[in-house]
């Protein structure tokens, strides 16, 4: 078997895997607790996991938003940097339990003025774009 191509590779490097406990998955779609405590549900679970396992909801940068919308499970965070790259922000935030998020929200998801590093806020995601996995 040969190595995955460069842009794979990078794709999979980008993906956040965080610390979850599962608690149940009905119909394919999970509810999590994650590492701060916090409850999501309708997390997309391709694998069987036990009441309790360990698992790790992976997000992609991309699905991370600023700005809450209908659904979204948020997260607690500190901003350590921001960039902007004209069609994309940058946002490198630190969750409460301490992983690390560089989370790519699209510009029209991000205002120029709304959010600073050292300031602390909420993050969001749509959870049915996130994938459970055991740990």
């Amino acid at each position: 078997m040969s190595p995955a191509p460069k842009a794979s590779r990078h794709n999979v490097a980008n993906l956040h895997f965080l610390a979850a406990e599962h608690l149940e998955t009905v119909g394919g779609t999970a509810r999590v607790r994650l590492a701060d405590g916090s409850i999501v549900k309708g997390v997309k679970a391709p694998h069987k996991l036990e009441r309790g396992q360990k698992a790790r909801l992976m997000v992609r940068p991309e699905a991370f938003r600023l700005r809450p919308a209908e659904g979204n499970a948020s997260l607690t965070v500190e901003i350590l940097d921001t960039a902007f790259f004209g069609d994309r922000r940058r946002v490198v935030a630190r969750t409460g339990s301490g992983d690390e998020i560089d989370a790519r929200p699209t510009s029209d998801t991000a205002e120029a003025s709304s959010v600073d590093a050292g300031y602390g806020r909420q993050i969001f995601f749509d959870p049915t774009a996130a994938f459970l996995f055991p740990a």
